[in-house]
């Protein structure tokens, strides 16, 4: 049952797609709450299961990985099997991603690779254990990916300065130590814990937590810090459009970058290589504002657009851009 957002509810959820690291008495005097009132209704969110992830946007190229998107379609599977299928990958260590969806694919995630080996063993270990159930399976690099805050939410229709945040795919690596990481790998699991929660774990001070923090920000490695709805009780639906084009130039794409940014409904895109070009992902209240959306943005690049397969996507699983320590990895860095 899809849960109501009165209108407090949906600036504080507003806010936290702003910034969802940022402190509750921040967020009270932008949506003219006390503190405490905030506190209670991000725990009822939770609660109420409205968010299903707090998460980090780590440009994980400056790490020295690349996110490669495997999409599945299944065969012969029951629903333990499925489930077990899932379990597989929410739990694998180099999966940073992974949904459940409706239409050409059943299952979608992401996974880092440092080079086509290592994205080779992790779709080997895959194959071995679920290879009799995977019926099609389609690979796309990511080369770039954006995000735009949700203005939707309060019905801004005017995109947000602040909108976009993205990350890319040529390994830059930065210089950063097994600290970092493992605070990296916390600030993945959950954006809102806080400094102090993270120097218990890290055993540093709090504040070396909080500047090794900005550091980190400054460098560009955190890029964002954003929500993952959960869609079973979030009140919109959640569609992603895998595309295909022909002879898009530079500047055509350029257009339809601003479009989509512009478009308050569209949260999410992705530059690939692959059979799918492009994905657009959209948070719409209906099917047919959905139909809307995509009429309109078949008729404006008629021109370029070759093909697509639209997703539902019902269920995130996964959400974390850094789902491991890699030691080895800090090792050589």
């Amino acid at each position: 049952m899809k849960a109501s957002l009165d209108a407090k509810d949906r600036k504080i959820l507003y806010e936290l797609d702003i910034n969802s690291r940022q402190a509750s008495s921040k967020i009270a005097k932008k949506v003219g709450l006390s503190k405490q009132v905030v506190n209670f209704r991000i725990k009822r969110l939770i609660k109420e299961k409205l968010i299903s992830f707090f998460y980090t946007v780590i440009d994980i190229s400056k790490l020295g990985f690349a996110v490669h998107k495997i999409f599945l379609r299944l065969q012969n599977i029951d629903s333990e099997k499925e489930k077990a299928l899932v379990n597989f990958l929410v739990k694998h260590p180099n999966v940073v991603w992974v949904a459940s969806c409706d239409g050409k694919f059943d299952l979608a995630f992401g996974t880092w690779a440092k080079d086509i080996l290592f994205l080779d063993k992790t779709l080997t270990e895959l194959d071995k254990k679920f290879g009799g159930y995977i019926a099609e399976r389609q690979i796309a690099t990511i080369l770039r990916g954006d995000y735009f805050i949700r203005d939707y939410i309060i019905g801004k229709e005017k995109p947000s300065s602040y909108r976009e945040s993205s990350f890319g795919a040529i390994p830059a690596p930065t210089k950063i130590d097994e600290k970092d990481w493992e605070i990296l790998f916390l600030l993945g699991k959950n954006s809102r814990t806080t400094a102090v929660e993270i120097a218990k774990m890290v055993k540093l001070s709090g504040d070396a937590i909080a500047g090794r923090i900005k550091r980190l920000e400054k460098s560009g490695v955190i890029r964002h810090y954003n929500i993952v709805p959960n869609e079973s009780k979030f009140p919109y639906l959640h569609y992603k459009v895998l595309i295909g084009f022909r002879n898009i130039s530079e500047e055509r794409e350029k257009i339809l970058r601003e479009y989509c940014r512009t478009n308050s409904n569209i949260v999410y895109i992705v530059k690939s290589l692959g059979q799918w070009e492009f994905e657009i992902d959209l948070e719409v209240e209906s099917a047919e504002h959905f139909r809307e959306i995509m009429m309109d943005l078949k008729k404006t690049f008629s021109d370029i657009l070759k093909d697509y397969s639209a997703l539902h996507i019902y269920q995130i699983h996964k959400y974390n851009f850094c789902p491991s320590v890699d030691k080895d990895v800090v090792a050589k860095s």
